[in-house]
């Protein structure tokens, strides 16, 4: 025969805002009945087994008496100790809390607006139906709710199973509200409920987590038994969704493995490929580029592949790695005869949406098999490089043959280009803080002074000051077209060489 106990009981609707003040040891009890106190001698009134409701009037006038009653309930085996406290009783004395703690006999506080008639009544309910109405087979559902979890059937199946034992409809939704599984009452398994019908829902929950829930309907709650079968349920639905989340993960790190062993070049067998590829399905043909994104902050794998699947083409593929976003994409968008490539652009956009922080897009060269991947990943590499360098956002391998003949010069040589064309201008703005290589720069970019004041938001005047400042450190004709030259690409070599 089951038992029911103070826990269980507890979790009746009529007792929502009931929480528990001392005695939490004892919430095993049985619970076998209910009474109400209204009288002070009570111990001649109950019996072992009871759930005790009282207002506290008997004790209005002595409320340290009660420390004395709780020994008393305790010795004589009731349940526990239910107290609507606010109208005779402002608080439950201190000492009869330790007491209830000591012999781990539950002290309940219910809410002022409980009716006591409402909580004897589906007390009186659940406790029938237990010991005397629980079906036979309701182990046996229980024993099958687990072995379909476990045999991994959906939850479907498991809410058919559910439905069947219950007799009601009951739907299982993920905690979005969007329908995972569904099951009918009597001989048609996915009939609709009745519109009028109430609903019960349970959290199904997996790691501490809500990852569903079960909605039971019907025209009257479900007894306790019932609720045990609908909890074994939700035990059972929360073992599938784990399984299916490690299952997924499982296969997420498999496809990430084998992505990284292809940008890397460690598969290079083209049949092994293309098997894997249609496994997963991937369709890596010719013209792919690897688009790298440096992020501030870390995104996990759903949320990137949230910002490819808004703003890359139908068919890439992305993932997470770190304080990056990897992308392999069709390289048939990427237009010619411009470093602009909106779809790049629009990629890191989504992903500073998604809480990516600060983002750089680098894009690698063009893949025309899948075997040069690597290479568009080590292109993609060298043009993050270069953006960071440089203090762009959006870079492109093909559009950066400057710099890529810059780094591929032996640093010795870079260095005493620098230096030979720019170290007296360097030294003073080290020492001195001033900005006469920004101003050169700015200067050999526009060609006029004038303009170039107005881009530095400095004066004219000021302008002329330092132009002729570096005109007198570096002894150089400005007007020498290759001279001019000359400058312009030492200034950009100091980009390179010190990022």
């Amino acid at each position: 025969m089951s038992t029911i106990t103070v826990r269980e009981v507890l979790t009746l609707p009529v007792l929502q805002g009931t929480f528990v003040v001392a005695g939490h040891g004892g919430l095993g009890r049985a619970v076998t009945g209910v009474n109400v106190m209204e009288v002070p001698d009570i111990e001649s009134f109950v019996k072992g087994g009871e759930l005790l409701l009282t207002t506290a009037y008997p004790l209005r006038e002595h409320p340290e008496d009660l420390g004395a009653l709780v020994r008393t309930l305790a010795r004589l085996g009731l349940a526990g100790l239910a107290v609507k406290t606010g109208r005779y009783l402002e608080r439950l004395p201190g000492e009869a809390l330790a007491i209830a703690d000591e012999l781990d006999f539950p002290v309940m506080l219910v809410a002022e607006h409980t009716s006591f008639n409402e909580v004897i009544g589906a007390v009186l309910a659940v406790v029938l139906t237990e010991y005397g109405a629980e079906p036979a087979s309701a182990e046996a559902i229980r024993e099958r709710l687990t072995g379909v979890a476990l045999a991994g059937g959906g939850l479907v199946e498991i809410a058919r199973t559910l439905a069947g034992a219950l007799g009601r409809h009951v739907a299982i939704l993920d905690p979005d509200g969007a329908l995972l599984g569904a099951g009918g009452a009597g001989e048609v398994p996915d009939a609709a409920p009745p519109s009028d019908a109430a609903t019960w829902s349970f959290p199904i929950t997996v790691g501490g987590i809500e990852r569903g829930r079960i909605v039971v309907r019907g025209d009257h709650e479900p007894t306790l038994g019932q609720r045990r079968l609908i909890r074994q349920a939700c035990f059972a639905g929360g073992m599938h969704i784990a399984q299916a989340a490690a299952s997924l993960e499982l296969d997420r790190q498999m496809r990430v493995l084998f992505l990284e062993e292809l940008l890397t070049g460690q598969v290079i067998d083209e049949s092994l490929v293309r098997e894997r590829s249609r496994l997963f399905g991937w369709d890596f043909g010719p013209d792919h580029v690897v688009v790298l994104a440096r992020t501030s902050n870390e995104l996990s794998d759903a949320a990137v592949g949230r910002a490819a699947a808004s703003e890359l083409e139908r068919g890439s593929v992305a993932w997470a790695r770190g304080h990056e976003a990897v992308a392999i994409v069709s390289a048939a968008s990427i237009p010619a005869g411009t470093s602009d490539w909106p779809l790049a652009e629009h990629w890191g956009e989504a992903l500073k949406r998604r809480g990516a922080g600060q983002v750089t897009v680098a894009t690698g060269s063009v893949a025309a098999s899948v075997s040069q991947l690597a290479v568009s990943h080590t292109a993609a590499r060298s043009a993050l490089a270069i953006a960071h360098a440089t203090g762009r956002t959006n870079v492109r391998y093909d559009q950066l043959v400057l710099e890529r003949v810059i780094l591929a010069v032996p640093d010795a040589l870079l260095a005493e280009l620098v230096d030979h064309e720019l170290g007296p201008l360097i030294a003073v703005d080290a020492t001195t803080g001033s900005e006469l290589c920004a101003t050169l720069e700015m200067f050999l970019g526009t060609g006029n002074a004038a303009d170039a004041a107005r881009r530095l938001f400095i004066h004219y005047n000021t302008m002329k000051h330092r132009m002729a400042r570096i005109s007198d450190l570096i002894a150089v004709d400005l007007h020498d077209p290759r001279a001019r030259l000359t400058l312009a690409f030492a200034l950009q070599v100091r980009k390179l060489i010190a990022g």
